[in-house]
């Protein structure tokens, strides 16, 4: 197995503003514990440091105006036009350098998918990447720049099938509406239900596609109060007979560590030893992977859960998975395991997460086996 992990330490020299919940170093604490555990030996594992894309490269699927505008943003300088394009707000501020760390975001996801489809790599994993809120003509949830549906359409002008998955507590809304009508990506998304989080009015089960694409977008969206139990059971409901009948030739996979209990943004309960076991099933059923990081707001969480996952992803061991005395600015000067401890769910949330999963499963397996035929 070839693999490529993307990193750049520019990544992390960016800063949004003082709380916001979008830590940049996202990738720095990543790359720095794969390190520690000798998860990216290079004779197993190339480094690969990105170039930021160009504007004709964004320009496949942002509109220029909408380019102009962040370029215009790029220097810190707000105007209140860029508010209709959800620039400028709390939730996807100005901020300097705001046009050069996300067009960084898309060339690290692109040079992944020209790393796929060269065959120089088989599993490529680009932790900064998952933009899946961002329009072409709009910012939200975080996101600027829609990285994911670029890499996708790169791969997609090579004639492959593609199947994405989004283990993202958020519903990847503007990956799903790019691809709508198309039976060359089934999108498939396992989220919190978009009753109770953003982003509000997609991810619902009975989205299923239109047109061409009718049958190949598929929702699992969970209930507040999901933990491990009830996830996994609907993930291997779910995603094996998809990856199976599907067949694709390519996996785009958005492993976020946001659903976990300890996350502040959301409401879900997982632990990352249910999310890793996903990342497995999924690295196991994919020709070639390229995966995303995607959200988590806790840096020790995204730390931990995205060193398993890579390690999950290229079928390494890692020596002594329990525990390991890292000390500095990631993990403290403690004793740490890279496993979360078992997180109880109450007895009443389970039957009623576990009720609500199992209605779910069942609908998307009379609609999605019908109209995949």
């Amino acid at each position: 197995m070839k693999s490529c992990f993307i990193y750049s330490p520019q990544f992390g020299r960016f800063f949004i503003r003082d709380g916001h919940p979008w830590h940049t170093a996202r990738s720095d604490v990543c790359y720095e514990l794969c390190r520690r555990y000798s998860l990216l030996d290079p004779d197993r594992t190339r480094v690969i440091e990105p170039k930021a894309a160009s504007r004709e490269e964004l320009e496949v699927f942002h509109t220029p105006a909408y380019l102009d505008l962040l370029q215009r943003a790029n220097k810190n300088v707000f105007e209140d036009y860029m508010l209709a394009s959800g620039v400028g707000t709390a939730e996807c501020p100005v901020f300097e350098g705001v046009f050069d760390y996300n067009a960084l975001i898309a060339g690290a996801s692109l040079a992944g998918a020209d790393l796929i489809l060269t065959g120089e790599a088989d599993v490529v994993f680009s932790p900064t990447g998952g933009m899946h809120h961002a329009g072409p003509d709009f910012a939200a949830g975080f996101c600027y720049v829609n990285d994911a549906v670029l890499a996708i359409k790169k791969i997609l002008r090579k004639g492959l099938r593609l199947l994405y998955v989004d283990i993202d507590v958020h519903h990847g809304d503007q990956v799903q509406a790019a691809f709508y009508e198309t039976d060359q990506v089934f999108c498939l998304s396992f989220h919190e239900t978009p009753d109770t989080l953003f982003p509000f009015r997609t991810g619902f089960e009975t989205e299923l596609g239109q047109g061409k694409g009718l049958g190949y977008n598929a929702n699992v969206p969970l209930p507040a109060g999901t933990g491990d139990e009830v996830f996994s059971s609907a993930f291997k409901e779910i995603f094996p007979p998809i990856a199976r009948r599907f067949d694709p030739d390519v996996v785009i996979g958005v492993f976020g560590m946001d659903m976990l209990f300890s996350d502040p943004m959301a409401n879900l309960l997982l632990t990352n030893n249910a999310l890793v076991e996903a990342v497995g099933i999924i690295s196991r059923a994919s020709p070639k992977l390229l995966a995303f990081g995607c959200g988590g707001y806790v840096l020790d969480n995204i730390a931990r859960g995205w060193t398993l996952a890579w390690a999950a992803m290229t079928g390494q061991e890692i020596a002594d998975d329990q525990s390991l005395t890292l000390g500095g600015v990631f993990l403290g000067d403690r004793d740490v395991s890279l496993r979360d401890g078992p997180h109880m769910v109450a007895e009443k949330t389970l039957a009623e997460t576990r009720a609500e999963a199992e209605r779910v499963v069942a609908y998307l397996k009379r609609k999605i086996q019908f109209l995949l035929g």
